[in-house]
C-alpha cells in the first residue's frame, strides 16, 4: 500500500522532494532509507492512509505554488543580476545530453515553452530560457553575442529583439529561423552555404513573463554527438565546438547540471556523465535525468533504473520521466503528463514510481528547490565578488582620471600624475614603504632597499675578491652568503633587462661567482720589482709601487663598471614599474615613457662616466693619499714583522724577565740572513697593501656614494627626478596631446568601464536588499 509522508524533520540528509506534503513514497522504500539514518530521524515520521496516485497532478504542482514564500526572492535576485550583464555567474539550471536523449521534449515539459523540434540537429546555440513572474504576459527573444564576435556582428546581434503577446508555435519557430541568420549558422535558407558553421557560441535569450510563472532560468546547449555524419554536413570542428560549449557552461560552479539520458542508453558509456564528472567532480551539483521511460519494456531494463535511481553513484540522484512522443505534437503539455502519470502506475514502475523520483512535476519542484538553495549559498559569494571587483573598477578609473580633449585637462591629469609619482620616489628613496600599498605589492618599488643591497655586495665583493693576489699572511675567506645574495640581485637585473631594446648598453653576462685571489704574491713583487730596477740603494723607484697597483686591482674596473650598469637596471626597473602603476591607459603609458627615454638614457650615462673617472683616477693615476691611515696601516705591518721575529722568546707571564742578548741575536738573524732585494720587495710589500687598504675605501665609497647615490638617485638631474610638474609645465600643446590625448581606444575603455561601474553598483544594491 502507498503512503503519503505527512511531515519529515528538517534534519538530516532526506531527498527533498520526500519534504513535499504530496509527496508519493512506498514504505519498504522509507524503511530502507531510515535503516541507513540516525534512529532519531525514525521518531518523527507520521504515517497516513490516504493514498496518491503515482505522478498524478494536484492543484499544488502547478507553476503558481512552486514558489515558498519568500524563496521567490532569491531568484527574483539571480535574475536581476543576469539581466544587468556584468558577466557575474548567476544560479541557474544547464540541460546537457547527447543528440536526441530528449532534451528539447524535456525542457518543454519543465518550461512550458516549446522550441521547434525535428530529427537530427535540434539546438544549434544555447538556448537561455527564463521564467518571469510579472503582470504582463509575454515573451522577448533576444540574442547575446560572443565573446569574439567583431563590433558590427555584435551591434546586429545586440539589435535582434522580438516580443511576443500571444505565443503561437510557428511564431517562434519563425524567430529562431531568423536567429539563425542573425548568428550566420548553416540552417534554414543558409543550409546548403558549407561555408557557414552549424553551430554558434551566441546564446538565444527566451524571457517569459507571466503572472503564474516561477522564477527559474534553464540553458539548454546543443546536444552531443560522435560522429559528423549524424547531423549531415557536420565537421570535426563543429563536433569540438560543442563539446567546449558544453564544457564552458557546465564549468560555471553556480550552475545545476541536468544530465538528460535515455533510459536505454548505458550510463557507464555516456560521455555527458563524464563531461559532468570533469565539470563537477564531487557530483555535488548534477542531477541526472532518465529520459523515454515508455520505451523501456525489458525487466533488465527496468532493474537498472531501478539501481540507480535508489543507488549513490549522483549525490542528487537520478529522476525518470517519459518524454513527448514523436506522434504527439497535437498534444498539449497537460495531456502529456496524464499520460506520464499513466505509465508509472503500471506495476513494473511501482518500485521505481515509490521512490518519489518520477515525473516532470517531481523533478520541476525538486530542481527548484535545488537552485533556491544554490542561490541562498552563493549570494554572500556573488556580493564578496562584485564589492572586489566594484573597488577594482574605481582603482582603475582613478587611474584613467577625467576625459582629456583640450591641452589644459592633459596638463591637469599629467601634473597630478607627476606629483604623486614624485611623492612615490621620495617615499621609496626614504624607504618609506607604509606610506603606499603599493610597496608591498610591487617588490621593485622597494627602489632604496635594492641598492643598499647592491652597493653593500659590491662593498663585500670588492673586500674579499678584488685583490689580484691575497697580502702575505692572508687566505680567502669563506663566502658569508652576501655575494651570493649580490650576483642572484644582479643577474636578476640583467634578466630582466634582456627584452628592452634601449638598455643593450648595460647588459652584462650573467655572474656565476667570483674568481678567487692568487696566494703567490711576493713572486709577483719581485718581477714587478726586477723589471722596474733603477739605480736606487735600499729603496725602489716609483713606478714599482704604480705598477704594482694597477695589477693588484686591475679586477675594479670590471666589477664597477658591472656594478653600475646593475643599479641604472634597477633604477629602470623601478620606473618602469612605477608608471606601469600609475597610469592605466596603455597608449598614454607607452608615450610617456617614450618622452622621459632620452633624459633617462642621458642620467644613466652621465653615472656610468663619472664610473669610469673614478676607475681611471684610482687605477691609472699616480698612487697618492693624504690620508694619515696609510702611515698607521704601514707602522702596524712594520711592527706586525718584528713581533714574528720576536715569537722564539719564551715571555709568559708581565714578570716575566727577558734576555736582551737573545732578542738582539734574533734582530741580528733577521736583518744579516736577509739580501737587500728581499728587503725592498718587503717594504714593498707593506707599503702596497698600506696603499691598497686606503684606495679600496677610498674606490668603493667613490662609485657608491658619487655614481649612484648622486646621479642615479640624489642629483637634480638623476633619472627618478625627471618626471616633474615643472617637466610637465614646459610641454607644448603638441607633446601634451602626443602624450595625454585619448585615442578612440582610450574613450571607449573609459566608457566601457563606467558602464562596469554603474552595473557593479546596481548589482550591490540588488545584493543588499
Amino acid at each position: 500500500m502507498l503512503r503519503p509522508i505527512r511531515s519529515l524533520p528538517t534534519r538530516g540528509t532526506l531527498p527533498s522532494t520526500l519534504f513535499s506534503r504530496k509527496c508519493v513514497v512506498s514504505w519498504p522504500f522509507v524503511s530502507r532509507y531510515f535503516q541507513r539514518q540516525p534512529r532519531w530521524l525514525a521518531s518523527f515520521v507520521t504515517m497516513h492512509d490516504t493514498a496518491t496516485t503515482p505522478g498524478s497532478q494536484s492543484p499544488d504542482t502547478s507553476f503558481a505554488n512552486l514558489d515558498s514564500l519568500g524563496n521567490h526572492i532569491y531568484l527574483e535576485k539571480q535574475d536581476k543580476l543576469r539581466d544587468l550583464g556584468i558577466n557575474l555567474q548567476t544560479s541557474q539550471i544547464i540541460v546537457v545530453g547527447g543528440q536526441s536523449s530528449g532534451k528539447s521534449s524535456l525542457l518543454e515539459s519543465l518550461t512550458g515553452f516549446s522550441l521547434p523540434r525535428g530529427q537530427g540537429c535540434c539546438t544549434r546555440f544555447a538556448t537561455q530560457i527564463t521564467l518571469r513572474r510579472h503582470p504582463t504576459k509575454k515573451t522577448v527573444i533576444s540574442i547575446i553575442p560572443r565573446n569574439n564576435a567583431d563590433q558590427k556582428l555584435r551591434e546586429t546581434l545586440r539589435a535582434f529583439r522580438h516580443e511576443l503577446t500571444d505565443f503561437h508555435p510557428e511564431d517562434v519557430a519563425d524567430v529562431v529561423e531568423k536567429a539563425n541568420i542573425a548568428m550566420e549558422i548553416r540552417s534554414g535558407i543558409n543550409k546548403d552555404i558549407l561555408s557557414l558553421p552549424m553551430f554558434s557560441d551566441d546564446i538565444l535569450k527566451i524571457e517569459i513573463s507571466s503572472p503564474d510563472n516561477p522564477h527559474l532560468t534553464v540553458i539548454d546547449v546543443p546536444g552531443l554527438f560522435q560522429v559528423t555524419d549524424q547531423l549531415g554536413y557536420a565537421t570535426n570542428q563543429d563536433k569540438s565546438m560543442v563539446e567546449a560549449m558544453v564544457k564552458r557552461h557546465m564549468k560555471n560552479e553556480r550552475t545545476i547540471v541536468l544530465a538528460v539520458l535515455s533510459c536505454l542508453s548505458d550510463p557507464a558509456t555516456e560521455g555527458i556523465l563524464q563531461f559532468a564528472k570533469a565539470a563537477d567532480p564531487k557530483g555535488e551539483r548534477t542531477v541526472g535525468v532518465l529520459t523515454k521511460a515508455d520505451l523501456v519494456k525489458e525487466k533488465a531494463v527496468l532493474q537498472s533504473i531501478s539501481n540507480l535511481v535508489m543507488g549513490t553513484t549522483l549525490k542528487l540522484g537520478y529522476f525518470v520521466v517519459r518524454n513527448r512522443g514523436a506522434d504527439e505534437d497535437d498534444l498539449d503539455i497537460s495531456q502529456c503528463n496524464r499520460k506520464e502519470a499513466e505509465l508509472f502506475e503500471d506495476p513494473q514502475w511501482k518500485n521505481i514510481a515509490g521512490t518519489g523520483r518520477v515525473g516532470v512535476d517531481t523533478l520541476r519542484k525538486e530542481l527548484q528547490s535545488l537552485l533556491t538553495g544554490l542561490a541562498k549559498r552563493e549570494l554572500p559569494k556573488q556580493k564578496a565578488e562584485v564589492i572586489k571587483r566594484l573597488a577594482d573598477c574605481e582603482k582603475r578609473s582613478i587611474s584613467y582620471g577625467p576625459p582629456r580633449s583640450t591641452p589644459a585637462a592633459q596638463r591637469e591629469h599629467l601634473i597630478k600624475l607627476a606629483l604623486r609619482f614624485e611623492r612615490l620616489v621620495n617615499d621609496a628613496l626614504e624607504g618609506l614603504y607604509g606610506r603606499d600599498v603599493l610597496f608591498g605589492e610591487k617588490p621593485p618599488l622597494k627602489l632604496i632597499t635594492k641598492i643598499i643591497e647592491l652597493n653593500e655586495g659590491f662593498s663585500n665583493a670588492i673586500w674579499k675578491k678584488g685583490q689580484t693576489w691575497n697580502f702575505k699572511g692572508k687566505t680567502t675567506e669563506k663566502d658569508n652568503g652576501v655575494e651570493a645574495a649580490y650576483i642572484k640581485l644582479i643577474n636578476e637585473a640583467f634578466d630582466w633587462a634582456s627584452t628592452f631594446p634601449e638598455l643593450s648598453d648595460y647588459r652584462h653576462p650573467n655572474i656565476v661567482s667570483f674568481k678567487n685571489p692568487q696566494n703567490d704574491i711576493m713572486a709577483f713583487i719581485g718581477e714587478c720589482y726586477s723589471a722596474s730596477r733603477g739605480p736606487e740603494l735600499g729603496s725602489f723607484g716609483g713606478s714599482v709601487l704604480t705598477m704594482a697597483f694597477q695589477a693588484q686591482a686591475t679586477n675594479w674596473d670590471e666589477a664597477a663598471t658591472r656594478h653600475v650598469k646593475g643599479a641604472v637596471l634597477v633604477i629602470h626597473r623601478f620606473l618602469y614599474t612605477l608608471l606601469e602603476v600609475l597610469v592605466a591607459d596603455q597608449r598614454m603609458r607607452e608615450e610617456l615613457w617614450s618622452s622621459l627615454q632620452d633624459d633617462l638614457l642621458k642620467g644613466y650615462r652621465r653615472a656610468c662616466d663619472h664610473a669610469e673617472f673614478v676607475i681611471d683616477t684610482e687605477l691609472n693615476g699616480r698612487p697618492v693619499t693624504y690620508n694619515h691611515y696609510f702611515n698607521d696601516n704601514l707602522q702596524r705591518a712594520r711592527l706586525g714583522r718584528q713581533r714574528s721575529i720576536l715569537q722564539g722568546l719564551d715571555v709568559n707571564g708581565p714578570n716575566t724577565k727577558v734576555d736582551l742578548s737573545k732578542v738582539q741575536s734574533l734582530m741580528t738573524s733577521a736583518v744579516e740572513n736577509k739580501s737587500n732585494a728581499e728587503q725592498v720587495k718587503e717594504d714593498i710589500h707593506d707599503i702596497l697593501k698600506s696603499y691598497y687598504k686606503v684606495a679600496r675605501k677610498r674606490f668603493v665609497d667613490n662609485i657608491c656614494q658619487q655614481a649612484i647615490n648622486h646621479f642615479l638617485l640624489d642629483g637634480d638631474q638623476s633619472p627618478v627626478k625627471i618626471f616633474t610638474a615643472n617637466w610637465v609645465a614646459k610641454l607644448n600643446d603638441r607633446q601634451l596631446d602626443s602624450i595625454a590625448g585619448e585615442d578612440i581606444t582610450t574613450t571607449t575603455a573609459r566608457q566601457r568601464l563606467e558602464t562596469e561601474i554603474e552595473g557593479l553598483k546596481k548589482a550591490l544594491e540588488v545584493l543588499r536588499y
